[in-house]
């Protein structure tokens, strides 16, 4: 299914000006919003098919993705494609984790914020997501998605509500607009999303 709201990359790439310094939304621990490393914790509820029900994610963030690097990889995936943004992200670091309770999780490789009206944060998460080998052995339809998505609206306090998009395929359209396109299921809803610490 095509989205045709392009928001979530839209704050991902086309705002990437904004200032990684100018956030100055409070927790309760007193530090600001954007004073890392931070966690969050949400109830993921799927919304259709094999995915519905809910189960608990826990949210880590360690570092901030630079202006620089948005901008490259804004460069590789307009010159190399999807392939290419894979490719450019499985050579940089993590800069936090998604983990359901129990699991290890997944790492991303992408973590930017813009501050809203309230005081609060809009974040944005993306990773080349990790596929099994049985997936890539089968070669199907799935193995275009490569990315996974979490995006994570929250107020004043750390508390809101957000997205997760598991299975994503991200790319420039003709007209030279982001597109995301989601693999089969609804994105999860996050809910009960608060800040651990």
């Amino acid at each position: 299914m095509r989205l045709k709201s392009l928001r979530v990359m839209t704050i991902l790439f086309i705002f990437s000006g904004c200032m990684l310094s100018n956030a100055v939304a409070q927790s309760g621990d007193n530090k600001s919003l954007t004073d890392l490393p931070r966690q969050f914790a949400a109830t993921a509820f799927g919304q259709a098919g094999s995915m519905a029900g809910k189960s608990f994610v826990n949210i880590y963030i360690t570092a901030w993705t630079t202006d620089q690097q948005v901008q490259d990889y804004i460069s590789v995936l307009k010159e190399k494609g999807p392939d290419g943004l894979v490719s450019a992200m499985e050579k940089t670091s993590d800069v936090g984790r998604l983990s359901p309770t129990g699991f290890v999780g997944s790492g991303f490789r992408f973590a930017r914020y813009r501050p809203t009206a309230d005081g609060g944060l809009r974040i944005v998460m993306v990773t080349n997501r990790p596929m099994s080998f049985g997936e890539l052995y089968r070669g199907g339809r799935s193995t275009d998605y490569q990315f996974g998505i979490v995006v994570l609206n929250v107020d004043k306090n750390g508390k809101g509500t957000g997205t997760l998009a598991p299975v994503c395929k991200i790319k420039f359209n003709k007209k030279n607009e982001l597109e995301i396109e989601n693999y089969g299921q609804k994105p999860f809803r996050l809910a009960n999303v608060y800040l651990q610490k």
